[in-house]
Order: structure tokens, then sequence, then C-alpha cells
């Protein structure tokens, strides 16, 4: 196809359509009226040879060809907006509201440290932590989440993501200091089952590395309570005979503050890396990019020196 024959003007209306799926709100954020935008999305229809976004039920979606479209034209349009983009980047004039999509335990470790460096940097800019939608894949190519902490059980592989190594920890059981069925180690067969609290986000779809590490290993534990946030896991286990498996560096916070014991875990429990992802457009923006750096060196500080059997990265 002859670039020389299309109309790139209509690109960055194609990236707001593919982003909103919303013919009126694309509109809005591009300055343009309804039937603009409509007409647009015509010409579009026109020039890749399909409908693009279809209508079912009472709202719009993207046809498959719309949703292999997404990471391509990201990366596409911010390389151009890199290229013609002012040279220099000032912290201090940037007027921004980072998304950082992560588990508390996360955000417990590296929020003061990161609000420390961001705030007199660049005072007019906020950060905004939340927890890991279901759709998170969809709302960063969106734009709506700048970056996603987490484990990578797969994410990596997703078209058009970045990723790069954070925090290394390792994960450790814990029980209150009182509890009568535990000695001075914990065997396999007590460990599995003893009630167990876990944690599972709100909806329940999104699978833990708890769970991970136990499909893997064909095993199966006595949960009973399951929890959204990992910071309840310590209260819990303290005022009952619950165990937990959680992250060593919350274990170890929580150790002087709750009345529980940390227990080396009975089973094969692999080194966890959290990495930072983001999309392939942000990959060039000077404010992301110092973003990431920010996070990068105040993970750094804390990190913790691995086991002397090597860790398992999954």
């Amino acid at each position: 196809m002859n670039l020389r024959r299309i109309n790139l003007n209509l690109m960055p209306v194609l990236r707001e359509l593919l982003r909103t799926r919303n013919v009126t709100r694309a509109g809005e954020r591009l300055g343009l009226t309804q039937s603009a935008t409509s007409a647009a999305l015509a010409r579009l229809r026109l020039l890749l040879q399909d409908d693009l976004l279809i209508m079912v039920g009472r709202r719009m979606q993207l046809t498959e060809t719309a949703e292999r479209l997404i990471a391509p034209l990201e990366e596409a349009l911010a390389a151009l907006e890199h290229m013609v983009a002012a040279p220099s980047f000032e912290p201090a004039g940037l007027e921004r509201r980072f998304v950082i999509a992560t588990a508390d335990y996360v955000s417990f470790l590296l929020a003061p440290g990161v609000v420390r460096r961001i705030a007199p940097e660049a005072p007019l800019s906020s950060l905004q932590f939340v927890d890991i939608p279901a759709n998170y894949l969809a709302r960063m190519r969106m734009g709506e989440i700048d970056l996603l902490l987490a484990p990578d059980l797969g994410i990596s592989r997703q078209p058009g993501m970045r990723h790069a190594p954070l925090i290394r920890d390792r994960m450790v059981c814990i029980a209150a200091r009182s509890h009568a069925g535990i000695g001075g180690r914990l065997d396999r067969r007590t460990y599995l089952r003893l009630p167990h609290a876990t944690f599972r986000t709100g909806d329940g779809n999104e699978t833990s590395f708890e769970q991970h590490m136990l499909h893997r290993q064909h095993l199966k534990q006595n949960n009973i309570v399951f929890v959204p946030n990992f910071m309840l896991l310590p209260q819990i286990v303290a005022e009952t005979e619950c165990v937990a498996l959680v992250h060593r560096k919350l274990a170890e916070r929580f150790a002087v503050m709750a009345a529980i014991r940390i227990i080396e875990p009975p089973l094969r429990a692999p080194d966890i890396e959290i990495a930072m992802f983001w999309t392939a457009s942000q990959d060039r923006d000077p404010a992301h990019r110092w973003l990431r750096d920010i996070l990068t060196e105040t993970s750094g500080s804390g990190r913790t020196a691995p086991r002397p059997r090597p860790g398992i990265r999954i």
C-alpha cells in the first residue's frame, strides 16, 4: 500500500477509536464532533476493508482485525510522536498523574521511596496506586494504566508489552506464635492439612502466584479464607489457627508488629520476581522513562540477597 495515498491524519483517530471503543468519546478526546469522527471511521473502514467497530447488544466491540491493530498502531504513533517531540524533559514542569496497578504488598514496599523522589522533583505531578483489574491489558493499551507491577505469569509474552525486573523476593510460611499444631519444623502433610488463609483477587479470575505454584506441583491445600489484599494475611494468621504463604519482605515487617512467626515452607517455593510492565507506545516517553528509573532505583535499595540454592523464575 502506497503511504502517499493514505490520509495519515486518520491514524490518531483510529488510535482513539481502538482505545475508547466509542465514537463520541473518541471525538471528545480529539476535539472533533461526533459526525466528523463517524466520517473518519467510515473512511478507515473503507481503507482497511474491515468494520473495526461493531455493535454487540448495546456496546461497541472491536473486530479481530481491530484487536490486532492495537499494539502496532500504538508503537508506530509513539515512535512518530517521540521523533517530533521537544528534545528536553524537565520533571519540575511536568503536570501528570501516573497510575500504577499492583498488589498492596508492592505498594507497601515501594510507595514511600517513590513519593520521596517524585514530590521534590515533580511537584506538579501525582501518583496513584490501584489494584490490578481483570482487564489490565486493555486498560494499559488504552493509556489508563501507566505501569503494571506483578509477577510475570505470561504477561511479557503479550504483544506490544515491555518489561524489566524490579523486586526479587521469596515466599515464606507465617503462623501465629502460639500455634499449638506447629513445632520447630513443619512437614508437608501437616502444612497442606492446616487451614490456610490465601490471597485471591476480588473477581477470582486471575491466578495468584501461590495457586500457580501449587498447580505446578500437583498439590492441594486446605484453603478456608480468601482475601483480596496481602496485608490482611498476617492479621488473620496472628489471631487464628490459619497459616499463610506470603512474601518474606512483608513477613519481616509484620513480625515486629503482630504475633506471628516465620517458617520455611515444606514445599518447593520458588523465588518470586516482581517485574514492571508497560506498553510499547510508552517505551520512548521521557516522563514514563523517568518514572521507570525512579522505581528501579527505589526497588534496588531493598532487594534481598538470593538464597544459597538457585531460585526458580516462573
